[in-house]
């Protein structure tokens, strides 16, 4: 079925098993050692997806140069270049262990970040991104050299140790070699500036270096961004029209140059720090998005292009690669959510696949934490910490709730060898997983219910739907422990003057389809919820305003919501005219009309045909007291914790 996605390909003189390739992710905190070894959880990470089928796995970026018995620690990484024979020592168990599986591993090195970070220098003086009244230092002539140098030593280390290619960080996200490469952040005037050939003269050196010390028969890809949607420092230009960093037409002048180098793969994304959600796409982001930027390059160049960029739909993938619009796919956050994504593929199990829900969660705990999680996948980047393993005892567990909380905790301990019946209140399964995959960019969310629905039926759980569940219910049933999983339900605030209203209603009911509205809509609360439902219903052309306590929308999301995300949203919102009251609050609602009062005292009253609730939610009562001195071990989900996210609740 999926013949093209299958066949393999050529890096170089290496062989490429299938067109499914592991894309780099970093996350140091876990995956090193104190020396900058690859520690057993990096391993048993990697290998994971080795055995789950890829082709190819890319690491993510380490920064090779050092200070004399200094390393350059860079987001807490140090180096193998720290400690080269203990890091060598590791990386040839991890490459021989991925070997047994097919599967080729490319080493991603890179010259640093620029003006990324706040303490690195950059190719001229620049904005920082991270404080853009701030500039950032040159780097001298002599210091280029210097970092060039330790990228083709780090790459020479490589091949010792059994990697089968290197990958250069990168002419993408707007990283150093990014900010040689563009005009708009490179201003030099010696060899490492000037025209595009020159402000290309790092890349050139680098693999030229590569290829002398490693031998012309090593691959070296280039991690490439096909355009940067920047219309200035710190702006993004979410429809690309006022590049000022790298448009499409550059990037192909940059993949014939980088060919003619002697680079063997372009492994290819979009967009650059100032314009993050091209980076991490959120759902509002159609799949596929970098294709046809990819097929343009690929049209220009002899040698593979790989594409990256909400790419997880196999179907969508066999058609890019059957078209020609790129080589092969490389996924990222896909492979978090479930490291055999490519081994289903193989099986014809695509149904199985753990449908990643392109909630950004991953990179936002990396910038947090300084290491990635997966709210659909906790396990993700922790397997040799939290491996699933059988029980020593089985036991009969009884799940209360069928939310994505429910679900998960009878799917791992279905796994585990448990006995599992799923009690849910309602005649379907999901909660607010069934809310949240309505709206019509959701259709991932949709596909995490369908997901789960097939998982319990796979493992034998047994489902009782229309079946809600009393304390004495509980002490009734044949179970040696439970699961308490009740869930959350909307806020309707009883001081609201008119709350009784024909007009009010909760998001929940608008959202199950118990309420259809209409032209005119007021949504009440600027969260994620309220924002993605004025967005939706702002692409159908409705009249919408939302309504926010807060001097911001998304600002105090109890599940927390990405910078890039909120900025992408903004952005929708203002192109679907949605009013926005930010500092506002919902004072009464009227036959005709909603007032609202602002923090001066202020009051102004707006058309509405209904007025949508979406400030929050509370959790149902709890019954674990209740089911206190029962005989049964009792366990609750998110209890004393408020109302969790996906993550929290599958977590």
């Amino acid at each position: 079925m999926y013949e093209h996605l299958l066949s393999p390909f050529q890096v170089g003189n290496v062989t490429i098993k299938n067109r499914m390739a592991v894309a780099p992710l970093g996350s140091f905190k876990l995956m090193a050692g104190p020396k900058g070894e690859y520690n057993e959880n990096a391993i048993e990470y990697l290998v994971e997806r080795a055995r789950g089928g890829f082709g190819l796995i890319v690491l993510g970026n380490v920064v090779g140069d050092m200070e004399v018995d200094k390393p350059n620690i860079v987001d807490g990484q140090i180096p193998p270049t720290y400690a080269p024979a203990t890091w060598k020592e590791s990386a040839i168990r991890l490459t021989e262990r991925v070997h047994v599986y097919g599967c080729k591993i490319f080493m991603q090195i890179g010259m640093g970040r620029g003006r990324m970070r706040a303490s690195e220098k950059a190719p001229s003086v620049l904005p920082k991104y991270n404080n853009p009244s701030e500039m950032t230092e040159a780097l001298t002539k002599e210091e280029i050299e210097t970092k060039i140098k330790w990228v083709i030593h780090t790459a020479k280390m490589a091949k010792e140790a059994g990697f089968d290619g290197v990958e250069i960080h990168a002419m993408h996200w707007g990283y150093l070699l990014d900010q040689f490469a563009m005009a708009i952040t490179n201003k030099r005037t010696d060899e490492y500036g000037g025209d595009l050939e020159h402000r290309l003269t790092c890349a050139r050196k680098i693999v030229e270096g590569v290829k002398e010390v490693c031998g012309k028969d090593f691959p070296v890809s280039m991690r490439l961004g096909l355009k940067s949607y920047m219309k200035g420092f710190n702006q993004p230009s979410l429809d690309g029209t006022e590049e000022e960093g790298r448009t499409i037409e550059e990037t192909i002048e940059v993949g014939k140059y980088l060919e003619s180098f002697g680079y063997d793969m372009l492994n290819c994304n979009a967009g650059v720090y100032d314009a993050f959600y091209y980076c991490m796409p959120p759902a509002f982001l159609k799949k596929g998005h970098n294709l046809a930027l990819a097929k343009k390059l690929k049209e220009a160049v002899n040698i593979p292009v790989l594409c990256a960029g909400r790419n997880d739909d196999p179907d969508l993938m066999e058609k890019a690669v059957a078209e020609g619009m790129c080589d092969g796919i490389s996924l990222g956050r896909a492979t978090l959510a479930d490291p055999h994504f490519a081994k289903k593929v193989e099986m014809g199990c695509a149904a199985e696949i753990h449908p990643c829900i392109a909630c950004g969660n991953c990179m936002a705990s990396s910038f947090k934490n300084g290491s990635l999680t997966c709210a659909v996948n906790p396990q993700a980047m922790k397997e040799g910490m939290y491996p699933v393993e059988a029980a020593g005892v089985k036991k009969k567990v009884a799940v209360i709730g069928g939310g994505v909380g429910g679900m998960e905790a009878a799917r791992i301990l279905a796994i585990r060898g448990h006995q599992v019946d799923l009690y849910e209140r309602d005649g379907i399964l999901g909660g607010r997983l069934f809310d949240a995959g309505v709206y019509s960019f959701k259709k991932s969310i949709r596909q995490l219910n369908e997901w789960y629905k097939l998982q319990m039926k796979e493992l034998k759980v047994n489902v009782h739907l229309n079946t809600e569940m009393s304390a004495e219910d509980i002490k009734a049933i044949d179970a040696d422990a439970v699961i308490l999983s009740v869930g959350s339900e909307p806020l309707m605030p009883a001081s609201i003057k008119g709350i009784d209203s024909a007009k009010a209603v909760s998001c929940v009911d608008v959202l199950t389809g118990k309420r259809q509205v209409g032209q005119n809509i007021i949504v009440v609360g600027g969260g994620l919820v309220g924002a993605e439902m004025a967005y939706d219903y702002g692409l159908e052309g409705k009249n919408v305003t939302i309504v926010e306590a807060l001097d911001a929308l998304m600002d105090n999301d109890p599940a927390g919501v990405p910078y890039w995300t909120k900025d992408l949203l903004c952005e929708l919102l203002e192109r679907t005219k949605c009013k926005i009251c930010t500092g506002c609050r919902l004072e009464e609602i009227k036959d005709e009309r909603a007032v609202i009062s602002r923090k001066d005292g202020s009051k102004e009253q707006l058309a509405a045909d209904d007025v949508i609730m979406a400030i929050g939610f509370r959790t149902r009562a709890s019954m674990y007291e209740s089911l206190m001195g029962c005989g049964k071990e009792i366990y609750e989900i998110t209890v004393g914790n408020g109302i969790g996210s996906i993550q929290t609740q599958v977590s």
